[in-house]
């Protein structure tokens, strides 16, 4: 329904409960699907359009930001079998990992932009705001476009959709997340203040300054590993020495520039800087500010260049929880590949331990690859037969490239080796394990904590948790903070989000047709429309109605007399008609009935007024230049000019999606003339679902009556 009515819809289940399969079934409604998502995804993606049957085709995030031109022309990969011919558009874009695209200044959200033009859409993500709501309407846009920004609540439950673990029927079948366990490690604040008083480095020719940034930047790193810190000395050193380079060829590079050089532990390849940059004038300040920066980390990787007790510290505590856990398998994320490389050098030799980055897999006895480590490492997840126990992986060391995506069911123990900068991406690498086919009861995290002198500079829990409660407050989550212990685990007295709420109503309407048990039917009399009417004994009076009024139904409540379609209302109406079937009289039909028709002519003056709905944005300026072009009009043409600027404001006045609403923006200060200007806006096609705000008032019906009476 929210796919038919607002042109797409987002489904934000929590991790680990089949949104892929659920996206399928939908593909299979469309003659020309589309899937867009990770790269690493790709396999996943096509292994489950097999499964099902599905026929889609398939691009990368990755390859359509290289797609050079307009992507919405251009033949894309086929997932699982031939699809539609060159330059046949697509009726569904799923968009999986939908995050991925919440920068709406990217290329890739300007090419999935194109891409869903006149498209359904549907957006698959868990965790759709890492760091503000802004992040959600961004990918919104994509089906809603500037409404994205002004949803009503109403609105945002009826288009964002998301259950939770004990929402699902069989929610038995996904494992119970244990609170969080935390580990210490020690801390030197000499490090962290040293970071600090680096000198701020010179920016490249097109980059911004970040002095202070670098600096924070550097001590998260050392708050994963000291081998992290130590990797990005090096890349920092070398950035230094070959800017220096340029500078004293009297050139300054830009990003792209700087890139000529190649960096590998400290060394640099020169690319003839002064080939390579643009030249610039004098460069004696550039430089000395420079040369202060790379002295200064110089200086401070030679004074700090022992100091690697902390990460044999982390090593021990890992290797502590292996052994608490006999026989599990554990998984253990960080953000940092050389923080994961220094935990299997400190662990390689006590067998099944197993790492996987960005450049491949590598066991004890060599290299392997992603397939076949995670085949190791989880072999019911990844369907494969179980290998044998000298090969098989116990300790899955990796980085965030695998916390999207992947099924590891087969591990029961997660590991935080270090806090990211937001709750979403702890959330993504829990749902690895935690997810539908765990044979475990319950799954284990645990949380190597920063150092005290790291966490008070940055603040990350408090990060995190700050952002993790917008995304709670929006689209809602029963688990508890992702940096929740045992004592702090509950959060039940919590407001409900929107999407919550919504499947609360859902469970309880669902209880009402499929009762636990039917010793007694309900007593119900026909009125003369055809209305069904009950009564129920209640703790307050009121009612529940499904009402056919603005052209659908709807559910309409009254709790002691306050009339609403507000979903936290519906839901405790619902729950108050919990109790024994009474005889409903004729008085109290009539009087609800003319609750109900006073409720409807108040919500008629709301549509009337446009105060019911969100509103596109920057609209009525177009209203306003149309109704100027007709009064401007001369007489001979008065008639044609009001028949185009009709097709025009049609077009201003229905929803659009984003490409649309560009398209528009294009054409807002044009200097076109009157009629040119009316023709073009004229001429945009839009969308098949795209739909004019509500105007106009549809007649009131009312399909079933529940009375609610107060026991005294």
């Amino acid at each position: 329904m929210a796919i038919r009515e607002f042109g797409g819809a987002l489904l934000c289940d929590e991790v680990g409960m089949g949104k892929t399969f659920v996206a399928a079934a939908i593909a299979r409604e469309y003659a020309a699907p589309l899937v867009v998502a990770p790269a690493a995804l790709a396999q996943m993606w096509r292994d489950a359009l097999t499964a099902t049957d599905t026929q889609a085709d398939f691009v990368s995030f990755e390859k359509l930001s290289r797609l050079a031109g307009s992507a919405s022309h251009q033949r894309l990969a086929p997932a699982n079998s031939p699809r539609p011919a060159p330059g046949c558009k697509y009726d569904l874009v799923i968009v999986d990992e939908a995050h991925h695209a919440r920068n709406h200044v990217t290329r890739r959200h300007a090419r999935l932009k194109e891409l869903t033009r006149d498209a359904k859409v549907l957006l698959l993500s868990a965790t759709p705001i890492h760091n503000r709501r802004a992040e959600m309407s961004a990918v919104l846009s994509f089906f809603l476009g500037s409404r994205a920004a002004a949803l009503t609540p109403g609105e945002i439950a009826r288009c964002v959709l998301r259950r939770g673990h004990a929402q699902l029927q069989n929610h038995a079948l996904i494992p119970r997340v244990v609170p969080v366990r935390t580990l210490h490690v020690s801390d030197d604040p000499s490090v962290v203040c040293d970071l600090m008083s680096l000198p701020d480095p010179v920016p490249v020719r097109d980059g911004g300054s970040g002095g202070v940034l670098i600096g924070r930047g550097l001590v998260h790193q050392w708050a994963s590993s000291e081998a992290a810190l130590h990797a990005a000395l090096r890349r920092r050193i070398a950035r230094a020495w070959a800017l220096i380079a340029s500078l004293e060829a009297g050139t300054y590079p830009s990003e792209h520039e700087l890139r000529a050089w190649t960096f590998d532990d400290g060394a640099l390849q020169l690319g003839f800087p002064e080939l390579l940059s643009a030249k610039t004038g004098d460069t004696h300040g550039l430089l000395d500010s420079v040369r202060r920066h790379a002295i200064a980390l110089d200086e401070f990787r030679a004074r700090h260049s022992k100091q690697f007790g902390l990460d044999i510290e982390r090593a021990r505590h890992l290797l502590t929880i292996r052994r608490s856990h006999p026989g599990a398998k554990i998984v253990a994320f960080s953000q940092y590949a050389p923080t994961v490389s220094m935990f299997y050098r400190e662990l390689q030799n006590i067998g099944g331990v197993a790492i996987l980055t960005s450049q491949g897999a590598r066991v004890a006895g060599g290299k392997l690859s992603r397939r076949d480590a995670l085949a190791r490492f989880a072999p019911d997840a990844s369907k494969t037969s179980r290998p044998p126990p000298s090969e098989a992986i116990e300790l899955l060391l990796t980085t965030d490239l695998l916390s999207e995506g992947v099924n590891l069911q087969d591990a029961q123990i997660i590991v935080h080796l270090d806090l990211p900068w937001t709750a979403a991406r702890m959330e993504q690498r829990v749902g690895r394990v935690a997810r539908i086919g765990s044979p475990h009861a319950a799954v284990y995290t645990y949380l190597f904590r920063p150092p005290e002198s790291a966490d008070e500079l940055l603040g990350t829990e408090s990060m995190i948790t700050r952002k993790w409660d917008v995304a709670r407050r929006v689209v809602g989550s029963n688990a508890p903070s992702p940096l929740a212990e045992a004592e702090h685990g509950q959060e039940s007295s919590q407001t409900q989000s929107m999407s919550q709420l919504t499947e609360s109503l859902r469970a309880v309407l669902e209880s009402w047709r499929y009762p636990e048990s039917s010793e007694s039917e309900p007593s119900a009399t026909e009125s003369h429309d055809d209305m069904c009417v009950a009564a129920v004994e209640s703790g307050e009076p009121g009612f529940v109605a499904a009402v056919e009024f603005e052209q659908e139904l709807q559910l309409v409540v009254s709790i002691s007399g306050d009339v609403s379609t507000n979903l936290e209302s519906q839901v405790a109406a619902c729950k108050l008609a919990s109790r024994a079937d009474v005889e409903a009289s004729g008085d109290e039909i009539e009087q609800t009935r003319s609750d109900i028709r006073r409720w409807a002519e108040t919500e008629s003056a709301s549509v009337m007024a446009g105060i019911s709905f969100s509103k596109s944005l920057n609209r009525r300026r177009f209203v306003n230049r149309i109704d100027r072009a007709i009064e401007a009009a001369p007489p001979h043409s008065r008639t044609i000019r009001i028949t185009v600027a009709a097709q025009a404001r049609a077009v201003v006045a229905s929803h659009q999606s984003a490409a649309i609403e560009a398209e528009l923006a294009s054409l807002a200060d044009s200097d076109l003339s009157d009629d040119e200007w009316l023709q073009a806006i004229a001429q945009i096609r839009p969308r098949s679902h795209s739909t004019p705000p509500r105007t106009a008032i549809s007649e009131l019906r009312i399909r079933a009556l529940l009375l609610l009476r107060a026991v005294k």
